[in-house]
């Protein structure tokens, strides 16, 4: 592989000719010969392309929710498609589904409130989440004006929504009204909704870790 430093003729990239042009992250200029990968297409081979692209497809709805969850972290859902490769997939192939419970929305060191649970009232379309608002462990920070967010993912719409500070730590409870933001349709069920909490500082400047809460029908 041959390396090149084009800084003054500007940056290149692309196939040229038997050759591909690229740039590195540090500005350093790359021109390589143009190799035409091999696809024996094995079992394996196979099996992980099924992997990867089931886990990329049912995380894809929760992109923007997972880079908002993860404050200051580069590549937030690159690290999460590559987690749940590794601890969320259930089944064998071709037979592939998400545990979407290994999947974490965000992440940070403030304490979350214990015992969350759902309820969908599947009439009026309206999701009621409550949770202790006590603080319990000393050596994790928190405070009751802490903000709570839930992230909601339809997987067979697909769509994800999030509702931002939807109540305080404090208030131990909070309602949402999941068709101001989502499909609603004839199709719609509550067994494919899938929800995660997480809190935020009054600032803004760190986040808890996600909790994963299963709803139950009202």
């Amino acid at each position: 592989m041959g390396i090149i430093d084009l800084k003054n003729l500007g940056k290149i990239s692309g196939k040229i000719g038997p050759y591909v042009a690229y740039v590195r992250k540090d500005g350093t200029q790359v021109l390589r010969e143009h190799i035409i990968p091999k696809d024996p297409k094995t079992p394996k081979q196979l099996a992980y392309r099924m992997r990867f692209g089931m886990v990329n497809r049912c995380l894809s709805p929760l992109n923007k929710a997972i880079k908002r969850g993860f404050l200051k972290t580069d590549n937030a859902y690159r690290k999460e498609i590559s987690k749940a490769l590794s601890d969320a997939v259930l089944g064998e192939y071709p037979n592939y589904k998400l545990d979407y419970s290994k999947i974490q929305i965000a992440g940070g060191k403030i304490q979350l409130p214990s015992f969350v649970s759902v309820e969908v009232d599947e009439n009026i379309r309206v999701a009621t989440f409550k949770w202790n608002p006590q603080l319990i462990f000393d050596n994790y920070p928190g405070r009751e004006d802490d903000q709570v967010n839930i992230v909601c993912l339809n997987e067979a719409t697909p769509e994800a929504v999030s509702f931002i500070n939807s109540a305080k730590r404090s208030s131990g409870s909070a309602t949402i009204d999941l068709s101001s933001k989502m499909i609603i349709n004839e199709s719609w069920n509550t067994k494919d909704l899938h929800f995660w909490l997480y809190l935020s500082r009054f600032d803004l400047t760190q986040n808890s870790e996600s909790v994963y809460v299963k709803c139950e029908m009202k």
